[in-house]
């Protein structure tokens, strides 16, 4: 049909309705999350049985439908907001940290979507913008890159055979050839993960590898708007205002100088990258990007990868990751009322944490007018678990005396 949708996440082959329920968003100052973009739901619920919701007829329960983590019914069907499929031209540079933060503002203004990668442990910050192509001057390249793929790879591929002579292990140059950026990557981390001065050199050799890869590239919107996330790995993003899409306010960059620097205080072995994409607010209530419709957003995921199979190591990461890691990023974040990602939210690992995760909901979202929708909807809770009533609350069932909400909604046979 010639059309596509106005933004995309990292991955861009997902469920559509998980994809709209967890508030999905890619990156632009002034491009919502994709939930933002859903004129029509359809709903199958515990409660009132098959249901379509738009904005016009049912208004609040609409909107929060919108981002509901699956709480108020299965979604059957999305109708949404398209644009004209078009090519997006994208550039990768690498700026030190001090030109990233000087930069910003002017990268968010010129780009239609705009992200950094923030290498810890070095001065490096990756730099990637999209614009359609129908609007970039035509004295800029459409491809062109600084080197070859192979001559990109170098400093990783140099480092991963210094370390199997070190350690007297055997890899052969037939079998290096054929790895992806990702592979080199998790090949690298895989001789000691969770250490410092390795997880250093890992950084370096990567921060090298995107400045030989600097560059331009054209193709469709769907292909550039979603990229390797790499092999398996452990993710934390949390959401935040950062002002408007005017006037930024300085949060994404103070919460960054926070979590670079924390992240070296406390010799956390941060992989790379620290992703941080912008999104103009979203006018669904359960958002973690909500906000009057000038707002802007950032998002900030930490990440850490599963290099091999072995079970010990896993397990090590892991309890790094979920621990030290995500607590770093959630104490640095209370000052600016940060939130997960509802696809990366986790069961709270004591009763004081479950304690401030509900404080924190209370305070960013209206759980009360949100369970009420529950107590509708699925009024014995089946389509909840034990994370969303820790972090949520449970239904709230409405009296027979009570007050409904004032809608009908249509009831499909």
């Amino acid at each position: 049909y010639g059309l596509t949708l106005p933004n995309l996440a990292s991955i861009a082959e997902q469920q559509m309705g998980g994809f709209v329920q967890v508030g999905a968003h890619g990156t632009g100052r002034c491009v919502a999350p994709v939930d933002e973009y859903v004129t029509k739901i359809k709903l199958v619920t515990p409660g009132l049985g098959t249901i379509e919701l738009t904005k016009e007829e049912d208004g609040t329960l609409f909107e929060l439908a919108r981002v509901a983590m699956g709480c108020l019914g299965v979604v059957v069907e999305v109708t949404m907001k398209c644009i004209p499929a078009h090519r997006l031209v994208e550039h990768t540079f690498v700026l030190t940290r001090q030109e990233a933060r000087d930069q910003l503002d002017d990268l968010l203004k010129n780009h239609k979507h705009m992200r950094y990668m923030w290498i810890p442990y070095t001065d490096s910050v990756v730099v990637v913008t999209n614009d359609p192509e129908d609007t970039v001057p035509s004295d800029v390249p459409r491809q062109q890159h600084a080197m070859s793929y192979e001559e990109a790879s170098e400093p990783l591929v140099t480092l991963l055979k210094r370390l199997h002579t070190n350690n007297k292990q055997e890899i052969d140059d037939e079998s290096i050839k054929g790895m992806g950026f990702g592979e080199l990557r998790d090949a690298l981390l895989a001789f000691a993960p969770l250490d410092i001065d390795h997880v250093k050199l890992c950084n370096e050799a990567e921060a090298e590898f995107w400045r030989r890869s600097s560059g331009y590239q054209t193709q469709p919107s769907d292909k550039l708007l979603q990229f390797d996330c790499g092999g398996q790995q452990w993710v934390f993003e949390v959401c935040f205002a950062t002002g408007t899409q005017e006037k930024n306010n300085g949060n994404d960059m103070d919460f960054m100088d926070r979590l670079l620097a924390g992240i070296e205080r406390q010799r956390i072995p941060a992989h790379s990258p620290i992703e941080q994409r912008w999104s103009a607010s979203s006018s669904s209530p359960m958002s973690p990007a909500h906000g009057e419709p000038s707002g802007m957003h950032t998002w900030v995921g930490i990440i850490n990868y599963l290099p091999s199979e072995d079970e010990a190591q896993r397990k090590d990461i892991t309890k790094v990751f979920t621990e030290k890691y995500s607590d770093l990023v959630r104490i640095i974040g209370k000052p600016f009322l940060s939130v997960s990602h509802w696809a990366k939210l986790e069961q709270p690992r004591s009763i004081w944490h479950a304690v401030d995760l509900l404080l924190l909901m209370q305070n960013r979202y209206p759980l009360e007018d949100f369970n009420k929708a529950r107590g509708k909807l699925d009024p014995n809770n089946i389509l909840s678990n034990k994370l969303i009533d820790t972090a949520l609350g449970t239904p709230i069932i409405p009296s027979e005396s009570g007050s409904d909400d004032g809608e009908d909604h249509d009831i499909v046979e």
